[in-house]
């Protein structure tokens, strides 16, 4: 851990709200899609730096509850500072954006 590390103050964005506000270009999984998430799968969220360009990250679903879910990111991001691939981010099913289901063992 880098106690220097600068971070970035974000917030994850309301995909229902801008859903809301724009349904024809702001796509979003339907209710049941939402509901349906499971540890292990992969949503989507809009990450919201107070200062800066927000950004789609993708995170693994690790803990599944209600209204909270848990995952860790996938990916670190380009713009935000603190945030780093393998944290763990806490969101709601309002946040998610689009969801990759994960891929049974055969």
């Amino acid at each position: 851990m880098n106690l220097f590390r600068r971070t970035t103050p974000w917030s994850l964005a309301d995909a229902g709200a801008r859903h809301a506000a724009a349904p024809d270009t702001f796509r979003v999984p339907s209710d049941a899609a939402t509901a349906a998430l499971a540890v292990g799968d992969r949503a989507k969220l809009v990450v919201v730096p107070r200062d800066g360009l927000e950004e789609r990250l993708w995170v693994r679903v690790t803990q599944v509850g209600d209204p909270e879910l848990e995952g860790v990111l996938s990916s670190d991001p380009v713009e935000l500072r603190g945030l780093r691939a393998g944290d763990t981010v806490r969101f709601e099913r309002r946040h998610v954006v689009a969801i990759t289901p994960a891929v049974p063992p055969s």
